[in-house]
């Protein structure tokens, strides 16, 4: 087989970086001017370096050869041109240990060429021992997460699911050290810890991580690592993702508190609404004689009594609401049409606090079943939150998107407020927990239970410059 060839891949150099990111020996790729532009995971796990110790430095790092890298490439052609057998080329790894490899050098034609470089017998999965499938499979097919870590708190292997929440490509954590990939976070928030050195264990610990983009509740095993001396040589930590479970477990909770609220509901909200049919229309028949006989100061108070009547009511009918489910006739409902009736609405509250509102459908929303009148208190009561929430300047946006499964369309209420603290985002659903101070604590506990009954979903998102509202709904 000749040294060298050439290599056309219609596309960037991305085609590039995906092909040697799906071989399993070591491969690592050199521009003309000799620096290494890319590395894949087995070339890191055999020489021991991270990918940052490696990309852009010279190829040297790796091969020691004095020269340049078509020096290089035209002296293993000669040389393969002189033996019947595969050019072997030294490299060396981190702590300065060389070996002799096969190799292949494979250009890519181009402007700027580019030169993969293939030590093709370093890390064969046919030399894998049965241990090493294991590590492999955990760290590439398992829903596990897994971190192990030397002696000097490197991370040497890490999991795909355990990347994932770091939020991290795997390829930016092999060999890195712990202070590196959490640079900025105290050791005590970590997810991985130093302190796993020195002995620490951990057994079926629940915990909590959020990374950039989303927040995962885990269950943590760790220990350390002995070799046949009893010196510790590194830690290990294990865990698995229960955030669907807990997530689970908190919406059955969260129904029974809205089972028994309904149930108190429905059993007292008749007998409340009797005596508050009396006393309002009695009340009515006082504010006509007061305003016949010119009583304007207790004409007044009968107004401001006559206003309480009504928000009880709106109360009881709220409790209503979080009942046994009703015998409602849902329908085919064009939310475009839904949108266009409320926004007038919402428009209006909005000036009234000087914010801006921009809607972003452009009449492409499908069609969903649902209530239609039910679905117009969901969009103008999360509207109306995210107004007040605002205060007197900032921008309401609402558009759309399909969600990732495919099945749902989610409607998306952004507001530019200063969002919502973690220690409260969990509790905005629960009945009767408010931060408003004439709240009832009732609305968003009303809106996820029509939107749950219709099969679908609300999500919140803060991130301190804002609150975004995902409300998902199945479509057609």
């Amino acid at each position: 087989m000749s040294a060298s060839f050439s290599l056309h891949l219609v596309g960037s150099s991305g085609r590039l970086q995906q092909f040697i990111h799906q071989l399993p020996t070591a491969v690592f790729v050199v521009n003309q001017a000799g620096s290494i532009v890319e590395v894949n995971e087995q070339l890191l796990r055999v020489t021991g370096f991270s990918r940052d110790q490696l990309v852009n430095q010279p190829f040297q790092t790796i091969l020691p050869f004095d020269g340049s890298v078509d020096q290089m490439l035209a002296e293993y052609i000669q040389k393969e041109a002189e033996s019947d057998s595969n050019v072997e080329v030294e490299w060396r790894s981190k702590q300065g240990v060389c070996g002799k490899t096969p190799a292949m050098i494979m250009v890519q034609q181009a402007q700027q060429p580019l030169y993969l470089i293939h030590l093709y017998q370093l890390a064969k999965e046919t030399d894998f021992t049965l241990p090493q499938r294991l590590l492999a499979k955990l760290t590439q097919d398992s829903s596990l997460g897994l971190f192990v870590m030397d002696e000097q708190a490197n991370i040497v292997e890490a999991s795909h699911t355990a990347c994932k929440l770091l939020g991290m490509e795997r390829l930016n954590v092999i060999n890195k050290h712990v202070d590196q990939v959490f640079a900025g976070i105290p050791e005590q928030h970590r997810l991985i810890k130093k302190e796993l050195l020195e002995g620490v264990k951990l057994h079926n610990i629940a915990m909590s991580w959020t990374n950039d983009n989303q927040r995962y509740e885990l269950i943590v095993d760790a220990n350390t690592l002995h070799d046949d001396t009893g010196k510790t040589v590194g830690a290990f930590v294990l865990f698995k993702d229960i955030t669907n479970l807990r997530s689970f477990e908190q919406k059955i909770e969260r129904n029974e508190r809205l089972a028994m609220i309904g149930q108190i509901a429905a059993g007292t909200a008749h007998e409340i609404r009797n005596p508050l049919t009396s006393i309002k229309g009695f009340l009515q028949m006082f504010l006509k004689s007061f305003s016949d006989s010119g009583m304007d100061r207790e004409k007044t108070y009968t107004e401001i009594m006559l206003t309480e009547i009504n928000r009880i009511n709106s109360l009881v009918s709220e409790f209503l609401l979080l009942s046994k489910p009703r015998n409602i006739q849902y329908s085919m409902v064009d939310l475009n049409t839904v949108f266009s009736e409320i926004l007038p609405i919402v428009e209006s509250q909005a000036i009234l606090y000087g914010i801006d509102v921009k809607f972003a459908s452009n009449g492409k929303l499908p069609m969903v079943v649902g209530d239609t009148e039910l679905l117009k208190q969901v969009f103008i009561n999360i509207c109306k939150n995210g107004i007040e929430a605002m205060g007197e300047q900032g921008t309401l946006h609402i558009s759309h998107h399909i969600d990732q499964d495919g099945d749902k369309v989610s409607i998306d209420i952004h507001d530019s407020g200063p969002g919502i603290p973690l220690y409260i985002i969990d509790k905005i659903f629960d009945p009767f927990f408010t931060t408003k101070e004439e709240g009832t604590g009732l609305g968003l506990s009303v809106c996820q239970k029509i939107i749950h009954d219709i099969g679908g979903q609300i999500r919140v998102s803060s991130k301190g410059y804002g609150t975004t509202f995902h409300i998902m709904l199945p479509y057609l």
